[in-house]
């Protein structure tokens, strides 16, 4: 039986203090590791501390209202061991999840029931709100089109990102990853969708949770794991972290952390490209919050206005921050405000890779052709907090539950093994070397010089003298 010693893990830069409010796991009983412990309170945020590790609680080392510091040992955990049939916590109420699940259904009708190439009533003189979904047969001539090669290219790129972010989970809960982190956990087929259908001359904007799209868009896990630890080896030479990854090479602009700020610069992007002649692609990436700033509704109206090839998408993961976005918008629907600047409006259901991709393809295309901008809301949820100290208490455990089954990984692995595009097998290799190469970027990352001291004068000007 191994033993695991659970710590406290480095909550903030101000004070390694925190107060323990209540415990959430009981000695005991068996866990898995990512599962909560306890409820602590910081000096500015109340959240929850997760198990490291899976097993079961041996013990608990402290009491609701202790103060602990980082590092102390807060509970043991011990591997590979069963806990007592009677230890095992109870399920629910059958009869309450369904009366949950019927309303939950209705709820969220508009989201995921949307009908295959539906157009609505136009919004305004010339326009239309195209709602993109695949059925099952369009679904299989789609994969026919892409070939088993990029069928399998999918899913490796969300599974790389899925992976990518659950080790970054557990090593900032360790205290070992610094700074903090806003994960892509449950919308990586947004990113992958939309990168699929561009080529590698196009280029993207990402926001404060941009690891799906650097993935997504090419750079390496190496990269962004370096810059991650702020290592001269990151994409951006340990500058930039988490909120601020990237590498215009490889057509994915240094992610900015601003709420709504990427969208006038898209705008300008495809601006010089339309003036230069280039056949090239400017994407937004952006979440259902900043469809409230002023930002947004300033670079929809100019793209429009100059008729620039840009696709705004609107990642709408029905929170912004810890808002539901019935509470800040009237609009059913993002993609509906379109009708105030003359442009197209697409919507798309985020949990399937394959319509996020067909919805996004056309809307490139046409953008490619001079076919002027469009907005592309994809209909997703984010399966973790909005950061990763938030415990996401705002949102019910039947709604996480509820799309969780909903998960765009898992239901497009179940397609690729329905029509024998892979299989059980070739998972495990898949997977195994995913891990692998994170492993290997951990290693590179941590093995990495630290930036100097005068590197902070570089990269600050082109062609000028740095002031000193």
């Amino acid at each position: 039986m191994l033993e695991i010693e659970i710590k406290m893990p480095q909550l903030g830069q101000t004070t390694d203090e925190v107060r323990i409010i209540k415990w959430l796991v009981n000695e005991g009983q068996k866990i898995k590791a990512g599962q909560p412990l306890c409820e602590v309170e910081t000096d500015k945020v109340t959240m929850e501390i997760e198990s490291v590790a899976g097993g079961v609680v041996l013990k608990l080392l402290a009491i609701p209202g202790d103060i602990v510091i980082a590092g102390d040992v807060i509970a043991i955990i011990a591997e590979k061991e069963k806990a007592p049939e009677e230890m095992k916590v109870a399920g629910g109420s059958k009869g309450k999840r369904k009366d949950f699940k019927t309303s939950l259904e209705k709820k969220h009708k508009e989201i995921i029931a949307v009908s295959p190439g539906k157009i609505k009533e136009p919004v305004s003189a010339g326009q239309t709100i195209k709602t993109i979904s695949l059925d099952l047969n369009e679904k299989k001539k789609l994969l026919g089109k892409l070939g088993n090669k990029k069928a399998i290219h999918i899913y490796r790129k969300m599974l790389e990102i899925r992976l990518f972010e659950e080790r970054i989970r557990l090593l900032f809960l360790e205290g070992k990853m610094p700074g903090t982190i806003h994960q892509y956990i449950g919308m990586e087929a947004c990113a992958v969708g939309v990168c699929g259908a561009l080529e590698n001359t196009d280029v993207i904007a990402s926001t404060h949770r941009p690891h799906g799209h650097a993935i997504a868009k090419g750079i390496s896990i190496k990269e962004i794991t370096a810059e991650l630890y702020g290592k001269v080896s990151g994409c951006c030479k340990g500058k930039g972290g988490s909120m601020h990854i990237g590498d215009l090479g490889k057509g994915c602009l240094p992610a900015i952390a601003i709420v709504g700020a990427n969208l006038p610069i898209v705008g300008g992007m495809a601006l010089a490209f339309k003036m230069r002649g280039e056949p090239r692609v400017a994407v937004s990436f952006f979440g259902d919050g900043a469809s409230n700033e002023g930002t947004f509704h300033e670079a929809l109206n100019m793209a429009a206005i100059y008729d620039v090839p840009a696709i705004f998408v609107c990642e709408n993961n029905q929170y912004g921050a810890s808002t539901n976005i019935k509470d800040t918008a009237k609009v059913k629907n993002i993609a509906e405000r379109v009708c105030a600047y003359g442009m197209r409006g697409a919507i798309a259901y985020g949990m399937d890779v394959l319509s996020v991709y067909a919805a996004a393809k056309e809307q490139v295309e046409l953008a490619r052709k001079g076919d002027g901008p469009s907005l592309l809301e994809l209909k997703t949820f984010r399966l973790c907090g909005h950061s990763r100290r938030d415990p996401c208490n705002y949102v019910s455990r039947q709604e996480k539950e509820y799309w969780k089954k909903r998960d765009p990984i898992v239901l497009y692995e179940k397609l690729l093994l329905s029509e024998k595009i892979i299989d059980k097998k070739s998972i495990e290799v898949l997977r195994s070397g995913i891990e692998a190469e994170i492993d290997d970027a951990l290693e590179f990352a941590k093995n990495s010089p630290e930036p100097a001291p005068e590197d902070t004068y570089n990269d600050l000007y082109i062609n000028m003298e740095v002031p000193r």
